[in-house]
């Protein structure tokens, strides 16, 4: 059985995937990387309405009655109409549970309809009172608080100069005291080249183009006092894949 070693930059003299379409002449697979670290300046809130009634028109009523309300918040907050998503309406019917049988349906005692809301609040300095006024309207369910970049495309630009400029470095480095030098680029992928990760590298390698890790957000309550929420700062890492055709250094 063969066996191989993961590494972060990998020198391969000989041709041994020639056929796969990868280079017939000497060449160094790299691993380019960077990140940048922001705090958040923007907050999705994902909420969801919920009303109970014994009959159907009745909880519609009530939910969309206080989807009214919610609307009418947000855009006593300035928050624009392209940031409120509340396009889906679901209903069901609910049964009372015998002790004796949990799992089979009872009579019927009423109906469950729901509005999902998805909130993008652009100023994270109004989001505790904003989340506050909305539990004030009652019966709301949060789904969750995701913290996020406005300029995240262009973070990502940025990381992607930084990236390449990495992998050069570290080929650089990696080539000169083994007395060789880099000629061209043969490739260059934001995700493992198949032909060479997926042989060489084991599997856990094989990464996104890119991952954001965020903390969650702990709240604390106080009398008179607007909720309080910590938000993490975001991390977005960029990496990218690049084979550089290489030859003795003279």
């Amino acid at each position: 059985m063969k066996h191989f070693i993961s590494l972060p930059l990998l020198v391969l003299p000989i041709s041994v995937f020639a056929d796969s379409g990868l280079p017939d002449k000497p060449y160094i697979y790299v691993e380019g990387k960077a990140e940048i670290q922001k705090l958040p300046d923007i907050v999705t809130l994902r909420i969801e309405l919920v009303a109970r009634a014994t009959e159907l028109p009745k909880a519609n009523q009530d939910v969309q009655a206080r989807a009214n309300k919610t609307v009418a918040l947000l855009k006593g907050k300035k928050i624009a109409d392209e940031d409120i998503i509340a396009q889906n309406l679901r209903s069901e019917p609910e049964f009372e549970q015998e002790e004796s049988y949990p799992n089979r349906r009872g009579k019927l005692i009423g109906y469950k309809v729901s509005r999902p809301f998805q909130i993008k609040v652009r100023d994270v300095t109004i989001f505790p009172k904003l989340v506050d006024d909305m539990i004030a309207i009652g019966d709301v369910e949060f789904w969750g608080i995701d913290p996020g970049l406005a300029k995240e495309n262009e973070m990502e630009n940025q990381l992607w100069d930084k990236a390449l400029a990495n992998a050069r470095e570290r080929a650089e480095k990696t080539l000169k005291p083994m007395n060789m030098k880099i000629d061209g680029v043969f490739a260059i992928s934001p995700v493992p080249i198949p032909e060479i990760s997926g042989t060489i590298f084991p599997k856990e390698r094989a990464g996104a183009e890119r991952v954001i890790v965020t903390g969650s957000n702990v709240p604390t309550a106080e009398e008179g006092v607007p909720s309080q929420y910590r938000l993490a700062p975001i991390t977005v890492n960029q990496i990218v894949h690049v084979i550089y055709l290489i030859s003795p250094a003279k």
